[in-house]
């Protein structure tokens, strides 16, 4: 039975409402894919075959998701809002410069080659990520 039927037949019989979850998403606002990776600069960008691709498909195995699972894109960083609104997912990583944001579901982490060339940054990174895995359950 799949969840959405299983609601159904809940609210049918009139079982109160927090026993069973209901769809209250907006209709056009469907949610692709779990994690969006925005970088802000595109100097050894993980778009790109290379190590900080390598390590960026690392990182995302270490909390569960991987590189078919989430969205890579290379921004400004002026574009984010705008970015954010045209990939609707559950959670935004940004990797790069830190911007300023009140949203529940960005973070902001240092960018994979600066980890690559400073080993040091993995452990910020890390703490990062394990929010972002956190956000996502």
């Amino acid at each position: 039975m799949t969840p959405e039927l299983r609601n159904n037949y809940l609210e049918a019989l009139n079982i109160p409402e927090f026993l069973y979850e209901k769809n209250n998403s907006t209709p056009g606002t469907k949610i692709g894919v779990q994690c969006l990776l925005v970088e802000t600069s595109p100097e050894k960008s993980f778009c790109e075959p290379g190590d900080s691709k390598n390590l960026l498909a690392k990182m995302l195995s270490s909390i569960g998701l991987s590189l078919n699972n989430t969205t890579s894109i290379s921004i400004q960083s002026g574009d984010l809002e705008e970015s954010i609104k045209t990939h609707p997912t559950k959670v935004v990583l940004v990797m790069g410069d830190s911007i300023n944001s009140k949203s529940d579901n960005l973070f902001c982490t240092h960018h994979p080659r600066d980890m690559l060339k400073n080993p040091a940054l993995k452990r910020e990174a890390w703490e990062v990520l394990k929010k972002v895995k956190k956000c996502l359950s």
